[in-house]
């Protein structure tokens, strides 16, 4: 996580504004090892600023993702979900519980070939894994 300085800098250096609410966002992604949600952040965001609106959280979402300081997890869930890790990454997803977790020592996605060309143009790669996560796997089993 940066410090308050570097966030300044890294929002100024994206062309971006910065607002108390911009700097609570960005850093309510840092201080979290999971993949929020808006309304995750939100619940956050509203413990420090408590006027802060749902609009505002996914307004800056979006612009966070447009200037490439965060982006959004595949469409596994019903809910967006955000990476502050915008470098290409596998995911593990619980089915279980909704967790997301970035997956650790796979392959890197730049040695695993696209599908043929059919005129599709690939913006993004990525693979999400599907299983059950540590805790769900303890708690079905009873261990």
């Amino acid at each position: 996580m940066e410090d308050g300085n570097g966030l300044i800098s890294t929002l100024r250096s994206r062309g971006l504004q910065v607002t108390y609410q911009r700097l609570a966002i960005y850093e309510a992604l840092h201080r979290t090892k999971d993949h929020p949600s808006a309304e995750a952040i939100h619940r956050e965001v509203k413990k420090r600023f408590s006027m802060i609106s749902l609009g505002t959280v996914y307004k800056t979402l979006e612009r966070f993702c447009e200037v490439g300081l965060v982006r959004k997890v595949g469409a596994v869930t019903d809910s967006t979900r955000y990476d502050v890790n915008v470098e290409p990454h596998h995911h593990l997803f619980c089915v279980k519980c909704g967790s997301i977790q970035n997956a650790n020592g796979s392959a890197p996605l730049s040695e695993i070939p696209p599908p043929e060309d059919d005129g599709f143009r690939i913006l993004r790669r990525e693979i999400v894994f599907e299983g059950y996560c540590a805790d769900c796997r303890k708690r079905t089993s009873g261990e």
